[in-house]
């Protein structure tokens, strides 16, 4: 956690292994296996074919492959829990343990659980189980093309190995280090000794005699000391704790029982959720898609930074991720959304002005706004301005996305607010709500008495360009920011939020503004649906025929801050709702949004969705508005497909196009499966929840 580091494997045959600020997996690889007293190398398959390059010293080696045998697919069998990914196969179980539990706030927490949560390591188990009549021996191993130092003449205890100090594998048990150029050459024994530098495959061996079975657990370990990051100076949080690697493998190991404890924990609460197989599956695979994303940073003045990459893009704090992914931190490290909250005030806010796009060149008072990232590749951008938005483009890819942004750190801050009771953060920053409340206002129009609640002025920055969502490969359906629906929903959540911060903060003026806005756009949206089309365009410019899923996506916001009331059909914004479920029914459809296999798209008119995005608005249309079609199962399965067959050169990623991965792949945002364990659906029978929801 917060190591932003990671172990990769389980696709048959391809490369992996352990990496470092890489968002992808590692290109090397990994060997576990056994050995028998005959010589035969049973192996499994975690490594590509890599070329061996004892050929380029020597030509004796012709007769290694044939000592070889890689378990099959169909000698092996995976259980991909929470926290515990597990291996099997005649004679052998590997399990890569990955502990995550919440992070102590920084600020009240005392050194010894700081210390824990931050070791930057993660674990792996091994048990060769030897029911033969020969000895047999283990061995777990790691290609690196960095090369490596062996542990055991550090006089620690450890045997292993490190890559320049910046990451590696240790135990504390009876093994046997080896180096090589590969596994059977290590098994060949043509030298013993682990100082042989030259090879790239390192790792330990142990003997498992006759009738017997042994276990081996060693600490994966990274470490970065120094300055991590640029622009902003700050280092990794646990070089607080850890001086090297050295240490980060000792207080592993010391600990091993209690974080393998906490990963025996997670894997138990979520198998209790009652959730089905496909969704706990799609859980953990986002889980440690996210954690492999993470940064915790200290910087010069001893504050604490979260950030989060935004997977392979790298991309540091992506506001239009970080306004999904704190479902998953608000139930975990709280303090981490008020921590990223804090630093787009401070360092990545900014003011624009407005304009009319049939008057482009007569502005008008703006507001305040936020960037959509905060730099990329541990780079911070300049102070107000993101790596990613460019002047000068009209509702392309890289353009800016003011309104949006702006909508989505006030809903954050209000789900925030909700759920922590933090009410020094609402004092905090109270000033900065109002000015929210009036670019809010703004963007709709300068004139209140043309307001209808939506964004209908473009921000400066776009110079004389036009605005788009965080939907932004899409086409106008739902890359257009202006007069969108979609964006509609948020700006009405975020005068929801706001009003909620209001009357919490005795402002009952500003509460009372904040409704009003609300309500009309509420209205607006309600009156955009048509009955004879059955459905609500997704751009209310009178032309757009796009139908999309995410128009009710923004329900989750003020359900998330317990404001009932306003997603309920008999509340204030009730013919709102009541026409949102309407257009559902109308889109949940293979004619519509469903692709054959069941799986979501997400805009009738393009083909491209988001997992994220999915598993988000799957909850609203469940959970939320009640709903069912009959094609919720169907769709689970076809999204574990599209993440396992579509995506397994890429591990986790999350925009598909027809079930196939085209970018923001080992991406951290398809946390917002974390919804799903809050569905009532999960903890009652199947009578229950036929009779407690709207069959569509």
């Amino acid at each position: 956690m917060g190591a932003h580091s990671s172990f990769t494997l389980g696709m048959f045959g391809a490369p992996g292994g352990m990496a470092l600020e890489r968002g992808a997996p590692a290109n090397e690889g990994a060997f576990v296996g056994y050995q028998t007293a005959s010589g035969k190398i049973y192996s499994m398959p975690f490594s590509e074919g890599m070329s061996n390059d004892a050929e380029r010293y020597s030509q004796d080696d012709s007769n290694l492959d044939s000592a070889l045998f890689v378990f099959g697919e169909e000698a092996i069998e995976r259980k991909y829990n929470w926290a515990t990914d597990r291996f099997s196969a005649p004679g052998l179980a590997f399990e890569v343990i990955t502990p995550f539990f919440s992070i102590p706030d920084p600020a009240t927490a005392d050194e010894a659980s700081l210390k824990f949560a931050s070791c930057p390591a993660s674990f792996v188990r091994m048990v060769v189980e030897n029911k033969s009549e020969e000895a047999w021996e283990g061995f777990f191993a790691i290609h690196c093309d960095q090369y490596w130092s062996p542990l055991s003449d550090r006089g620690l205890g450890l045997k292993g190995f490190a890559s320049r100090e910046r990451m590696g594998f240790a135990t504390d048990a009876a093994v046997e280090e080896f180096c090589d150029f590969g596994v059977e050459q290590a098994f060949a024994r043509t030298h013993t000794s682990p100082n042989f530098m030259l090879g790239p495959v390192a790792g330990c061996r142990f003997s498992v005699p006759a009738g017997e079975a042994r276990e081996g657990i060693f600490a994966l370990g990274y470490y970065i000391g120094g300055q991590a990051t640029f622009n902003y100076p700050s280092k990794y949080w646990y070089t607080r704790h850890f001086d090297n690697i050295d240490a980060v493998f000792t207080y592993a190991l010391e600990q091993r029982d209690r974080y393998l404890e906490e990963a025996l924990e997670r894997d138990q609460e979520l198998l209790a959720t009652g959730l089905s197989e496909d969704q706990q599956f799609l859980l953990s695979h986002a889980t440690r898609s996210y954690y492999g994303s993470t940064e915790w940073l200290v910087d010069e003045k001893g504050k604490p930074l979260w950030v989060v990459n935004e997977g392979e893009y790298l991309m540091m704090n992506t506001l239009d991720l970080t306004v999904d992914m704190m479902f998953f931190e608000l139930r975990w490290n709280a303090w981490t959304v008020r921590n990223v909250l804090e630093q787009f005030v401070d360092r990545y806010s900014y003011e624009d002005a407005l304009f009319d796009p049939t008057e482009p060149d007569v502005m008008h008072p703006g507001g305040i706004s936020f960037t959509h990232d905060m730099g990329v590749a541990n780079h911070f951008s300049p102070e107000g301005y993101s790596s990613y938005e460019c002047s000068g483009l009209d509702r392309a890819c890289f353009s800016y996305m003011t309104c949006e942004q702006l909508t989505n750190w006030v809903l954050c801050a209000g789900v925030y607010a909700a759920k922590s009771k933090d009410v020094a953060f609402l004092e905090a920053q109270k000033g900065t709500f109002e000015r929210c409340l009036q670019s809010l206002l703004h963007r709709d129009h300068p004139n209140p008495a043309l307001r209808n609640g939506l964004m209908s002025f473009e921000s400066s920055r776009t110079d004389g360009g036009g605005e788009i969502t965080t939907y932004d490969s899409l086409d106008h359906s739902l890359g257009q920011a202006r007069a969108n629906a979609y964006l509609g929903g948020k700006c009405w959540a975020a005068y929801l939020a706001l009003s909620w911060i209001f009357e919490h903060l005795q402002d009952l003026g500003r509460s009372a503004e904040c409704k009003a806005a609300a309500l009309r756009c509420s209205q607006t949206l309600a009156d955009a649906y048509s009955e004879a089309d059955g459905f609500m365009p997704a751009v209310l410019d009178g032309e757009n025929r796009s139908a999309i899923i995410p128009a009710g996506e923004a329900l989750i916001y003020p359900w998330a801050m317990g404001l009932n009331e306003a997603v309920e059909e008999s509340g204030p914004y009730g013919r709102y709702i009541g026409n949102l479920k309407k257009h559902l029914a109308y889109v949940l459809n293979e004619r519509v949004c469903l692709y054959p296999d069941g799986g979501w798209k997400l805009s009738s008119s393009v083909d491209n969705s988001w997992m994220s995005k999915i598993c988000l608005n799957q909850f609203v249309v469940r959970e939320i508005l009640g709903l069912t079609y009959g094609g919720e199962e169907q769709a689970d399965a076809a999204h574990v497909e599209w993440e396992v067959e579509g995506s397994k050169f890429h591990a986790c990623s999350d925009q598909f196009s027809a079930a196939k991965p085209i970018g923001s792949l080992y991406y951290p945002r398809i946390v917002t499966s974390i919804l799903w364990m809050d569905e009532h659906s999960t903890n009652c029978s199947a009578d229950q929840q036929q009779e407690e929801t709207v069959k569509i």
